[in-house]
């Protein structure tokens, strides 16, 4: 059996969108499908390309943690706040 995405990843992205939509990311913290070994880096570093990706179009995304619920990262607008 495979990795499910909301089950098995370490972190969750939250992204408002400038046209009003809003969208939740997992992370993708394993190299294939049925890998034997999940990498916290791995997903951030995967979910940090898609918001790059995105530039001025996403206003806020929000990175959380998903075993804490804490917030690791935001940026506005392409740019990160904090980390």
């Amino acid at each position: 059996m495979g990795w499910k995405l909301q089950q098995d990843s370490f972190t969750k992205c939250l992204v408002y969108f400038a046209d009003g939509n809003n969208r939740t990311f997992y992370s993708l913290d394993w190299t294939q499908k049925y890998s034997k070994f999940r990498d916290r880096q791995i997903g951030l570093s995967r979910l940090r390309k898609l918001i790059d990706s995105w530039g001025y179009k996403a206003k806020v995304a929000i990175i959380y943690d998903l075993a804490t619920g804490a917030e690791v990262e935001r940026y506005n607008e392409g740019i990160i706040q904090n980390s």
